[in-house]
């Protein structure tokens, strides 16, 4: 349990970093995309799955350079650990 809450600790990390970049390109985007779901993480399963579910729409997406695709990438492993359904990145 504790690994899940240092993941998800990672992984916000990573993600404020990485929403600051998509700020300063004006990347409305995959901003649109990351951000609300970022926002309304209150740290329920159902709140987690939901910005999982938009990480991996923009990941997928590959809208991003590739550093940012990489970080954006572990964020989504992060987030996944110790959550009940398992997470596949690739790339």
């Amino acid at each position: 349990m504790a690994e899940a809450a240092e993941g998800r600790e990672a992984a916000a990390d990573l993600l404020v970093g990485l929403l600051a970049r998509l700020c300063e390109r004006q990347d409305f985007k995959a901003l649109g995309m990351i951000l609300p779901a970022y926002l309304s993480d209150l740290g329920s399963e159902q709140d987690r799955d939901r910005l999982r579910t938009a990480l991996h729409m923009v990941h997928a997406a590959r809208w991003l350079m590739a550093e940012e695709q990489q970080t954006l990438g572990k964020a989504i492993v992060l987030l996944g650990e110790g959550a009940s359904a398992s997470v596949v990145v690739r790339g």
